[in-house]
């Protein structure tokens, strides 16, 4: 886990960690087990999670491990829920082969292909469900900023299901615009075919992986700096 997410300063030694829970500790043994994890080796991974007073969580690297044993971190109950909801849907992804940015909009992706000829209704619906005006929907880097904001406040499993392809609708619009591109299909894969823009000598951009990138990691939403992530990356490529 993070420890920069942590309450406390400095990663407690081996001795805070067995004087905290001497004192208040209380093992969480569902978390406990959701995080033990068997590696190809035959090795286990079995970090201790306790329950602490005043809605915090401790996490104890595995007494047993390598690299930092009995070591641990102090979390808001905040944030470690929303670091077990994100554990297990990675290992969900992973299960179910869906672990890729394209594989994962195609798993969630309503329209699938079909999202090159319905631009203009999803960025529609995707104001509607988000409540943002036409307006406010203008195709600017700042407009990201508040798609992202009115995103993550609309929860990511109804995102994921609801306005995955809008998401990338919109994006990819953005995209097109400031690279002068346009909407095209991969075929190079008869089983994963995607939309993508094209743009300059053989250019690719994905908004796929722009949108993917921000519902699949745990930090806030912010698709404008993913947004311009994906058009400098292409930008020094076609350089």
């Amino acid at each position: 886990m993070g420890h920069k997410y942590s309450l406390n300063n400095k990663r407690l030694t081996k001795k805070q960690v067995q004087e905290l829970i001497e004192s208040e500790g209380k093992l969480h043994e569902d978390f406990t087990q959701l995080f033990e994890e068997t590696y190809s080796t035959g090795h286990k991974n079995q970090p201790l999670v306790y329950k602490l007073p005043n809605d915090r969580f401790l996490f104890v690297f595995d007494p047993k491990g390598y690299n930092i044993p009995g070591k641990g971190d102090i979390f808001t109950k905040e944030y470690f829920l929303k670091y077990v909801q994100w554990t297990q849907r990675v290992r969900e992804n992973i299960a179910n082969n869906r672990a890729n940015s394209v594989s994962h909009w195609r798993y969630y992706s309503k329209h699938k292909i079909e999202i090159v000829n319905k631009i203009d209704d999803l960025i529609n619906e995707l104001g509607e469900k988000l409540q943002i005006t036409h307006a406010q929907l203008d195709f600017s880097y700042m407009s990201l900023d508040v798609v992202s904001k009115k995103a993550e406040a609309y929860e990511i499993d109804k995102i994921l299901t609801d306005l995955y392809d809008n998401l990338v609708a919109y994006v990819g619009e953005i995209i097109m615009h400031r690279k002068n591109g346009q909407w095209t299909i991969n075929s190079n894969s008869s089983i994963e075919k995607y939309p993508y823009i094209s743009a300059g000598v053989n250019g690719v951009l994905m908004p796929i992986n722009v949108v993917w990138q921000e519902l699949t990691d745990m930090k806030p939403i912010d698709l404008r700096k993913e947004t311009a992530n994906e058009i400098r990356r292409f930008s020094l490529n076609q350089r």
